[in-house]
């Protein structure tokens, strides 16, 4: 039986935490500055929260990681990933279930990814080039461990608010979009909308009885 939505665990892991140095909601991030500016003003805040010692105590862990993705998700263009994520397909959708897809990728990306939170062991983030094409960016990074260095491409877009929102993340050369893409699309030709929904639902309640089961 095939098993969707996989995803490299090393893409997993990055993918998390560029997921923490995503634009702060603040003025200071948002006005009158580029994407990477954005991103480089947020980085210290995310990391802050990271190494916050009082958040490391047991019994703490779950509101270390709600207190993160709460943070992050807000500043992700969830609707162009989704529809980025599903290709041809979002075309067939009805409004309905676009809204509902763009919730239950959401909850995917959040249910797979937000144990990966407690891997963080301290990498540095440096960020290397900016290229802006009139609303659109993508800002080069590299994350810098103890034993090697991991190219991270963010690919953004300007909002009416001043805000750069991320839509994809680009991690050694592998698109997050263009991963799901890759699962998604088949499974939506050959079982259509509804088929593809019943295996976000089961994978998205699979990983949620992994997470409990952590904290049993």
């Amino acid at each position: 039986m095939v098993r969707f939505f996989r995803v490299p665990a090393i893409f997993l892991f990055f993918v998390v935490l560029s997921v923490l140095l995503l634009p702060l909601s603040g003025p200071a991030a948002e006005k009158n500055s580029g994407p990477q500016a954005q991103l480089e003003v947020s980085v210290n805040h995310f990391l802050d929260v990271l190494k916050d010692p009082e958040l490391k105590k047991p019994g703490r862990e779950e509101e270390r990681r709600q207190k993160v993705i709460k943070l992050a998700f807000g500043q992700f263009d969830m609707p162009r990933m989704a529809m980025l994520s599903l290709g041809r397909g979002w075309k067939k959708l009805s409004p309905e279930e676009r809204r509902e897809f763009t919730g239950l990728f959401k909850e995917l990306l959040t249910k797979s990814y937000i144990s990966m939170i407690d891997n963080y062991s301290g990498e540095k983030v440096v960020f290397t080039r900016e290229e802006v094409r009139g609303k659109k960016a993508e800002v080069r990074s590299k994350v810098i461990s103890s034993n090697r260095e991991t190219p991270i491409f963010y690919r953004l877009k300007l909002e009416p608010d001043g805000r750069w929102l991320i839509y994809d993340v680009i991690i050694e050369n592998v698109s997050l979009v263009r991963n799901y893409r890759s699962q998604f699309a088949p499974l939506m030709r050959k079982e259509g909308y509804a088929g593809l929904r019943q295996q976000m639902l089961k994978k998205i309640a699979e990983n949620k009885k992994l997470e409990d089961a952590k904290h049993e």
